[in-house]
Formats: structure tokens, C-alpha cells, sequence
């Protein structure tokens, strides 16, 4: 990523008021106990999500971000870290996607490098190549977490020009592309585990179990 650390944005939660926790008054601890559990069970959004992965990334890991609004969000908030990035380009950037993760992946552990490649891509760039979630039987298991924003459809268009000119009934069909495809019916058709996480907490602990397969990890967003 190219953002400075001067132009990053902090999206961590606040530290826990000890003091309050530890108080002798019922309503004060109450008061503390509540906003801890409100900063736990806080819904996954756009900002969080590309937060998450950035943070549980690290240099000896890999990093591929499909053409979609989720890179817009990541480039927007994130700052620099040392970390290989990668994506597809050109006006065709969608296409292959997970095809190209999974040779990043295989090819990575091949050379022996530790660690785990994560996909970040929305629902339409993983529909978009689901036929690369199938592993032939002679390739070895990648380590690889697909993560997947799920918003129905292609919500990227909403900040593009199209949308300021097109009727909303041609935008909803030939942009967004709405659609009610259940991801983990996907996942156990092609031998992926699937998980799917709706805090961040969920998220972190699902990003930073060790990763021995192909794994999913959808998290539904808000159109």
C-alpha cells in the first residue's frame, strides 16, 4: 500500500476503562461493562474489514485485493506496512481473482515461504471466478484465506459516474447485479471451510487461527 502512516486512519477500539470496571458504584461499572460489550459486538463494515486483514498480515504473508469497492476503502484508510500486495489489472481486473491467489499461493509454499495468503475481494469478484475454488487432486493444499465482503451484488457502482446517469432499474440489473448465492453452500461444494463473522472480534480470531487449507471467511456488509 502506498498511504502514509501520517494518513492512515485509526479504527482500534478504545481501551477499557479500567476504572470504571473496577468501581465500587453499580451504575459506573455497569456503564463501563456495557461499552465494552457494545466495542465487542460492534457490526462488521467496509473500513473495519480492510482494517482487520491489514492488521493480521504480516511480511512473510501474502496479500491479493480483487477489483472491487473493498480496495477503494483499503487504499483510502490504510497506512504503509511491508507487507507483498498484489492484484489484477486493467478493465478486466475482476476476472481471476482467486485463480491468481491460489497460483500465488502454490507457488509461494513451493519456494518454501512461510505464512498464509489472504484474499480480500466483495461477493461479485468471487462469483466471478468460483470456478477457481476447484483444487485438481494432484496440486498440494494451499494455505489461503478468501475473504469475502458480501453486500448481494456490486456496490461499487454507487461512488462511480454510471450511477449519477443511469435509471436505478438498469443500474441494479447491469451494475449491482443483485444476487442470493449462499457462499457456504459454495465453499463445501469445492472442499473449503467456510466461516462467517459478523464482529470484529469474530474476524480477528478467524484471521489469526493458524490456516492449514482453504478457507473462507465471509463477512455480510450493508449495501
Amino acid at each position: 500500500m502506498t498511504a502514509s502512516a501520517a494518513s492512515a486512519v485509526d479504527l482500534s477500539e478504545d481501551a477499557p476503562d479500567q476504572d470504571g470496571l473496577q468501581s465500587a458504584d453499580p451504575a459506573t461499572r455497569l456503564s463501563a461493562v456495557r461499552a465494552e460489550l457494545d466495542a465487542v459486538r460492534r457490526p462488521l463494515d467496509r473500513e473495519l474489514l480492510a482494517d482487520a486483514v491489514w492488521r493480521a498480515t504480516w511480511p512473510h504473508d501474502r496479500l491479493v485485493f480483487g477489483s472491487s469497492r473493498l480496495v477503494r476503502v483499503a487504499d483510502a484508510i490504510l497506512g504503509g506496512k511491508k507487507v507483498p500486495v498484489h492484484a489484477n489489472r486493467g478493465l478486466a481486473g475482476i476476472d481471476g481473482t482467486v485463480a491468481t491467489a491460489m497460483g500465488i499461493a502454490l507457488a509461494s509454499q513451493a519456494s518454501g515461504a512461510a505464512g498464509v495468503t489472504r484474499v480480500l475481494l466483495g461477493d461479485l469478484a468471487l462469483l466471478h471466478d468460483v470456478g477457481a475454488l476447484l483444487l485438481p487432486p494432484d496440486e498440494p493444499e494451499p494455505r489461503i484465506q478468501v475473504v469475502v465482503g458480501n453486500d448481494g451484488g456490486g456496490t461499487i457502482f454507487d461512488g462511480l459516474e454510471v450511477a449519477q446517469t443511469a435509471p436505478q432499474q438498469d443500474l441494479d440489473r447491469a451494475f449491482l447485479t443483485p444476487h442470493t448465492v449462499r457462499i457456504e453452500h459454495l465453499a463445501s461444494a469445492y472442499g473449503w471451510e467456510h466461516q462467517r463473522v459478523t464482529t470484529r472480534a469474530a474476524l480477528d480470531q478467524a484471521l489469526t487461527t493458524p490456516v492449514g487449507g482453504r478457507q473462507i471467511i465471509e463477512v455480510p456488509l450493508a449495501r
